[in-house]
């Protein structure tokens, strides 16, 4: 084999090597439509509803960098309804004790969910022992 040849021959492996190692999966699939969707349930805290605070979707993912968080109240029978856009949506939730002295509290991590096209029902428990969903 002429050295030309195997010149080409060990630069066409060495490429082909380096092309594999940089085909990863890639980002993960996001939605980016902009179809919204409505979402209810109701907020309870240690097995109680919630009667006074604000739950928050956000649909920002990072190909719909600029979509705006929603925000809804939460009712005095702890329910809330917000519209949002279809796709995963982080949660968070502020919870405003009873009375009024008391600081909201903000603390709770935030919660995925995946909110599909049409009316859907998520239901948030949250716990003051293990502040998760």
């Amino acid at each position: 084999m002429d050295q030309t040849r195997r010149r080409m021959m060990i630069v066409s492996a060495a490429a082909g090597l380096a092309a594999s190692w940089g085909c990863g999966e890639g980002p993960p699939s996001v939605e980016t439509s902009e179809e919204e969707a409505e979402v209810k349930g109701s907020v309870k805290l240690d097995g109680k509803l919630v009667t006074k605070g604000e739950v928050i979707f956000d649909p920002s993912n990072y190909k719909r960098k600029s979509a705006a968080s929603r925000t809804a109240p939460i009712g005095e029978d702890g329910s809330y309804s917000i519209k949002t856009l279809v796709g995963t949506n982080q949660i968070f939730v502020n919870i405003q004790p009873a009375g009024k002295k008391k600081a909201a509290r903000t603390d709770f991590p935030p919660m995925t969910f995946e909110v599909k096209s049409g009316d859907n029902l998520y239901e948030i428990d949250l716990s003051t022992t293990s502040n998760s969903n």
